[in-house]
């Protein structure tokens, strides 16, 4: 996409709906924006000198230090005296920022693109209002390769218990996706992350038939694991799968009639301060990256899915995640900040009751 000057960019603020005072005279503030490293950053700087040029609003970017969370051990000493106006983050962080009461409401009075973005895709706090700008949709899903399994295709995880499937299957701990595999082993039968139990005996039987081939806890481990040849289902991340799409020819089970696909979104927090102007500042630029030319410019590179209706997804994972009319009876969003306060518990539980049987299998 080529540069944009100050008119072009105003007028496409106009076009979307920006025309109350919010958006009518950009005021060149100074926001402090925390961003992701590697390609995330590579995908912003240029939106965001394109911004700086036509509003004479001033970006600096500041890169996350470790994982996301980490962002909220650190600022919580700072509150509210915290200098970062817009926060990159994910679900789980989102709902620690929420509980700390850190995060300005969003509206789509205020950010007009909000209107076009599914509202199964945000948090909301507990008077209903917005409270982040989603940006990217990613998920976890089961799937298999489809050189490496033949006969009936797979169409429920009911069908991993067979005999074939001895060994074949990569799977994570339950730290690894906030211990979604138990969650979506519960929601087979019956349960869901509030109601595990149903999970661990699916997981149970898994494990004393032997049907578990790797345990891994990372990416790099998952798309060695589902490289090599002796594995052929997986549980894991888009990310991670669409490595291994890249090198072999793969089915990922998003479309699952008695099961769910689980979706988790990245995108932006807007934090209180005592500068509306700036406030305001950084409102404008994050509905900015949620208007459907710039989402679409922002996920391309990332390989993650617009959550704008109206971008366009990577050919790479077109099909993969879900129309706003599929999203009810495909997708899953749990309650992430619950399943934060278990999987310590899960992960102690795995270790007493799930790796023996794997072992002895």
């Amino acid at each position: 996409m080529t540069s944009i000057d100050r008119r072009a960019l105003l007028a496409a603020m106009a076009a979307t709906g920006a025309s109350g005072p919010l958006f009518a005279q950009p005021r060149g503030e100074q926001l402090l924006v925390v961003m992701w490293g590697a390609q995330w950053i590579e995908v912003c700087r240029p939106i965001g000198e394109e911004w700086m040029r036509a509003t004479g609003d001033r970006i600096q970017w500041e890169l996350h230090a470790g994982g996301a969370m980490a962002v909220v051990g650190r600022l919580r000493p700072l509150f509210p005296r915290i200098q970062q106006n817009l926060i990159a983050a994910w679900d789980p962080v989102f709902d620690a920022m929420m509980e700390a009461g850190w995060m300005e409401p969003v509206s789509e009075a205020e950010m007009p693109a909000l209107r076009d973005i599914p509202d199964i895709f945000f948090k909301k706090n507990a008077a209903g209002q917005k409270m982040t700008v989603p940006l990217s949709t990613a998920g976890a899903f089961w799937g298999y390769r489809t050189d490496l399994v033949s006969g009936t295709p797979i169409e429920s995880i009911e069908q991993l218990l067979e005999p074939r499937f001895r060994g074949k299957l990569c799977v994570p701990v339950p730290v690894n996706l906030s211990g979604l595999l138990l969650v979506s082993l519960a929601m087979q039968r019956g349960g869901n992350e509030r109601n595990i139990e149903p999970g661990w005996a699916f997981m149970k039987e898994l494990a004393e038939r032997g049907q578990i081939g790797r345990v891994v806890a990372n990416n790099s481990e998952m798309i060695n694991a589902m490289s090599a040849g002796d594995l052929s289902v997986a549980f894991w991340n888009t990310g991670g799968w669409q490595a291994v799409r890249e090198r072999f020819p793969c089915r990922l089970l998003t479309r699952l009639n008695d099961n769910k696909g689980f979706l988790f979104n990245e995108g932006f927090a807007v934090m209180k301060g005592d500068n509306p102007a700036r406030i305001a500042a950084a409102k404008r630029f994050a509905n900015h990256f949620a208007t459907a030319p710039i989402n679409t410019r922002y996920n391309i590179p990332l390989g993650s899915g617009p959550t704008n209706i109206h971008s366009t997804p990577a050919p790479a994972i077109e099909g993969i995640f879900y129309t706003p009319e599929e999203l009810p009876r495909y997708a899953y969003i749990p309650d992430y900040a619950y399943m934060a306060t278990q999987v310590d518990g899960w992960t102690r539980r795995w270790e007493t009751e799930i790796t023996p049987l794997i072992r002895r299998a």
